[in-house]
């Protein structure tokens, strides 16, 4: 009988131990970097159950099945960070840059440029350029899911790549052209001025852009949504998993 119950104890013990290791391997992480005002970790956390650490502490860009960096100058990222990141996206990571001053060529991502969803053609394209209301070019990506964006008229001013998706363009002159991708929408290479959400595949991993500072976004009732959205959504494509803790 002892030795029954004392069985019937261990493979409990073994249950539980194992269901607590398949929790920890289930736990992600998002590193975020520069000025995150806009993400709320708890919300985020509450929506996707990843945790969100603005220090990398000890821990590697391979522990993290997301990075974000908003609005930081390049040079101003940790070390690891500089001279990981292209390597990081090509494993599977997956990557938000959002625009500012500090971001994309202003911010000196040129070094990087191979992993930009848009093509950086100045050392200062953060400038003020009043535009049309923004228009979904894929309405359906998962990130815009029921998001409206507002009208904003500062934004990196970029050139969209040919092998980029484009996802929100502001209003303009011309038209979208190119090959029709999964979802129904369209790939790269819009005639609009100015494209302002774009996807890059580098590898195996995923890299969204903005070209607009997130933060300016605060009087956007959808701004929330479409952070919980695009976090999301990187988290799922996302091929880099947590260390076990």
């Amino acid at each position: 009988m002892r030795t029954r119950l004392a069985m019937q104890m261990a493979l409990i013990l073994v249950v539980v131990s194992m269901h607590g290791l398949a929790a920890a391997q289930s736990a992600r992480m998002i590193l975020a970097l520069g000025n995150t005002a806009f993400l709320d970790p708890k919300s985020i956390q509450a929506a996707t159950a990843a945790e969100v650490k603005t220090l990398p502490d000890k821990l590697q860009l391979k522990d993290f099945s997301v990075v974000v960096l908003a609005n930081i100058a390049f040079s101003a990222l940790p070390g690891p960070v500089q001279e990981g990141l292209v390597q990081y996206v090509a494993d599977g990571g997956a990557l938000l840059i959002a625009g500012g001053s500090q971001a994309f060529g202003s911010g000196g991502y040129q070094t990087v440029a191979s992993i930009i969803p848009f093509q950086i053609r100045s050392n200062n394209d953060w400038r003020f350029t009043p535009y049309r209301p923004p228009v979904p070019i894929q309405p359906g990506h998962p990130i815009l899911a029921g998001v409206t964006f507002i009208t904003v008229g500062s934004l990196n001013d970029m050139n969209p790549r040919s092998d980029a998706t484009e996802i929100l363009q502001a209003a303009g002159g011309g038209s979208a052209v190119g090959g029709a991708v999964g979802g129904g929408g369209l790939r790269g290479g819009g005639s609009y001025p100015y494209p302002l959400i774009a996807e890059l595949h580098v590898g195996a991993g995923t890299v969204i852009g903005t070209a607009f500072d997130l933060n300016e976004f605060a009087g956007m009732a959808d701004r929330d949504l479409f952070v919980r959205n695009t976090m999301a959504y990187l988290l799922s494509v996302s091929r880099i998993g947590p260390p076990i803790r």
